[in-house]
């Protein structure tokens, strides 16, 4: 305020109104600048949160699935073993073996290799190891050897619960009491 007044000592009032309106045109644009730009950030913000979020929804998505696949997978082989166990024993297990082919199995190396993708090679390798142990297994007549076989067998399942445990942190996830 003081300098307008010492401008209206030393210019002419229209010259000094001239001023006054520059830096009032001065001050307004630079509010205007200020809130495009700001509008325009918080419009590209917005955007990529909604990007962001759905890829989050995407990938928790994917694992779900993954998780859902890999489990089912995993529990169809359980169920072979149980069958070539029994069979092994001398119990007839209907719909094993057809034509020297073990049927379960050729399903489950069908679904593996159709969700490859779901699966990754890292549950792809393990899964497919277990499945050639079993063929091992199945085609075996020495009883010692059979058991080492399961006991590879075994190794490869200990192997497939740990990466379940590494990507989906399955033992990390507890029930909390919160008083």
């Amino acid at each position: 305020m003081d300098s307008i007044l010492s401008w209206l000592t030393k210019y002419s009032p229209p010259v000094v109104l001239l001023l006054v309106l520059g830096g009032a045109f001065a001050f307004v644009s630079k509010l205007v600048t200020e809130s495009a730009i700001s509008a325009q950030f918080e419009r590209y913000k917005k955007d990529v949160e909604l990007r962001l979020q759905r890829r989050s929804n995407f990938e928790e998505r994917v694992l779900l699935d993954r998780y859902v696949l890999l489990r089912d997978i995993h529990s169809k082989i359980g169920r072979v073993v149980s069958d070539l166990r029994r069979r092994r024993s001398g119990a007839t297990v209907k719909g094993l073996i057809q034509d020297g082919d073990i049927v379960p199995l050729t399903s489950v190396v069908e679904l593996i290799e159709e969700d490859r993708y779901l699966v990754t090679e890292r549950f792809r390798e393990i899964l497919l190891d277990q499945v050639q142990i079993l063929i091992k297994y199945a085609n075996t007549q020495d009883a010692r050897d059979a058991e080492k076989l399961l006991l590879e067998y075994l190794e490869r399942d200990k192997a497939f619960d740990q990466a379940m445990n590494e990507v989906f942190g399955l033992d990390k996830i507890t029930w909390e009491r919160r008083d």
